[in-house]
């Protein structure tokens, strides 16, 4: 299993040798003494939301890192408890069993003062679907709400900050337990949303 991290500050790695091999406590980002902030556990696994430009090679790489979310969070910060762990870096196409299982035992391990809170995945959107499949025979009992970009937020960040935006006011909605996918628009339980791959866009089945 992949040892948990989250990244803060810290340069855009540039290949799995220079992860961290010890895992740390998610991130706290919310403000300081307000008591009345909501808290929210975000669970970054890579995907092309998180994917960035290296210029030497003309690729696109998902970072091994979280600061793409970071950037994109702080208008929100204030109002927000936000616990943000980063569990593995990847496309979603080369996600694995493994991966998921590391994805629940994540959420399954959370701190106690966390029971409560949604859980946002931000996830590849080729393979969103299956995760959020094996989330559910899990049974985890929790608000998941999985999200992504068909773009990167380097690229395009009006279309990655619209998705979070949108995964953070439905869970400040205090939703029903169950997964959720929030692409495109509309929020709706993951049985009934799935991307249409011929016109790259998330529609009701």
């Amino acid at each position: 299993m992949r040892p948990l991290h989250t990244l803060k500050n810290a340069p855009y790695a540039q290949s799995d040798a220079q992860l961290p091999t010890q895992p740390t406590e998610p991130e706290d980002m919310s403000t300081p003494n307000n008591s009345s902030s909501f808290p929210v556990v975000i669970i970054n696994t890579g995907g092309t939301f998180n994917k960035i430009y290296q210029p030497l090679t003309g690729l696109l790489t998902v970072a091994n890192d979280e600061r793409t979310i970071e950037d994109l969070l702080h208008s929100a910060a204030p109002n927000l408890d936000l616990h943000l762990i980063g569990v593995v870096h990847k496309d979603s196409l080369d996600m694995t069993q493994d991966d998921r299982t590391s994805i629940c035992e994540t959420i399954r391990n959370l701190s106690p003062s966390l029971n409560a809170a949604p859980i946002i995945i931000i996830h590849g959107t080729d393979t969103m679907h299956e995760t959020a499949l094996f989330l559910d025979k899990a049974e985890l009992n929790r608000v998941i709400i999985m999200t992504g970009a068909m773009r990167p937020a380097q690229i395009d960040p009006i279309e990655a900050a619209l998705h979070l935006g949108m995964t953070l006011g439905f869970a400040a909605a205090t939703p029903h337990p169950g997964i959720y996918i929030a692409m495109h628009g509309r929020v709706l339980p993951y049985n009934q949303y799935r991307k249409n791959r011929t016109i790259g866009i998330f529609q009701t089945k």
